[in-house]
């Protein structure tokens, strides 16, 4: 198609004829199927739209930005647990690109494995989640780019000629051995996933199509390294480290011996190591600590408590070294985390 004088040569190859609608059926049906999700809202805008989730859990924002006929991008941020997904939406195939850019992001796979994504990790998959995505840590932002193929083989083509990009060869090159890929972006990638999430509060159509395509490009002249094995769990492994999470922090006085947890599962203490790490990212005893301080904090702020006792609800019989743990995890004494939140709510 030979553009008319004075349009843009970019708009002649990348945007859709007279009639013809962006979202199409597949992308408007994941929008509307969310939308009937407890708990979850879709807001249709003229250049974007909106799905919020507002729970008892936490909330959160995804933004999706048509950018070509058959691909569609979203800008994801959550701060809760989980986000639930339809029922409807678990039997849809977009070839999907995934990038955690903070936070840590579990989803159950048609197969019955559990994946993990980690900051900077990115995933190529033609699997969705079945029970929704659940967020070990509470946060997380990423990226989701979502590809109909059908739809870009019939209406792209121009796209596809003028930059020389075989979509099916993304499917194939990364989802060939398996249907989910999943890897640490390289120094190459990561500039290009942090490109478009700058545009994540300010979005430009124009750059986020620009580099959309940059990242196609960079992942089909780029040999796909193996995928990591770490990414992927059974549901067995799963249910061990989240039970073994929900006795270790059910009573953080106690300090139970790892040798015993991993003898109630029958496992070793090296794998309940490694499943816990899966999961949560963390060791155990990152995490624990964490958790500790976490609740330390929460005491100081909401009672008048002793910190002595504080120190000992949180499992530390010596307060100098609860004293020293907290400051380095919050950088002040309890005593001035204490007055500091006092003077906050004045």
């Amino acid at each position: 198609m030979t553009p008319k004088r004075g349009q843009p040569i970019i708009n002649s190859i990348i945007l859709p004829r007279k009639g013809e609608n962006l979202l199409r059926d597949m992308m408007e049906s994941i929008l509307k199927n969310s939308d009937t999700v407890l708990g979850v809202e879709w807001k249709s805008g003229p250049n974007s739209s909106e799905l919020l989730l507002e729970q008892e859990d936490g909330c959160g924002r995804m933004v999706f930005h048509p950018l070509f006929p058959g691909v569609t991008l979203a800008f994801i941020q959550v701060n809760a647990s989980n986000w639930p997904e339809s029922e409807a939406n678990a039997e849809l195939r977009p070839l999907l690109i995934n990038y955690c850019v903070s936070g840590r992001s579990e989803l159950l796979l048609d197969d019955g494995a559990y994946i993990y994504l980690k900051e900077n990790d990115f995933a190529v998959s033609e699997q969705t989640a079945q029970d929704g995505y659940i967020f070990p840590t509470r946060l997380y932002q990423g990226i989701k780019i979502y590809f109909d193929i059908e739809q870009l083989s019939q209406n792209a083509q121009e796209l596809i000629s003028a930059f020389e990009l075989d979509f099916t060869l993304l499917r194939e090159n990364y989802c060939r051995r398996q249907k989910t890929y999943i890897n640490e972006a390289d120094s190459t990638l990561t500039a290009i996933f942090h490109k478009l999430w700058a545009l994540s509060e300010q979005p430009s159509l124009f750059y986020l199509r620009i580099y959309t395509l940059e990242l196609i490009y960079e992942l089909l002249h780029t040999e796909p390294r193996p995928s990591k094995t770490c990414g992927f769990y059974t549901e067995l492994q799963v249910g061990i480290a989240k039970k073994a999470e929900q006795i270790l922090t059910a009573d953080l006085r106690k300090h139970i011996p790892l040798r015993l947890l991993a003898e109630k599962f029958s496992v070793g203490e090296t794998s309940l190591k490694n499943y816990f790490r899966g999961v949560y990212g963390q060791n155990i005893s990152t995490y624990l600590r964490e958790a500790r301080m976490k609740a330390a904090a929460e005491f100081l702020a909401d009672t008048s408590r002793p910190i002595a006792e504080i120190a000992e609800q949180v499992g530390y019989s010596n307060q100098g070294k609860f004293a020293a743990v907290f400051k380095k995890q919050f950088g002040m004494s309890p005593l001035e985390y204490r007055r500091a939140q006092k003077l906050a709510t004045l």
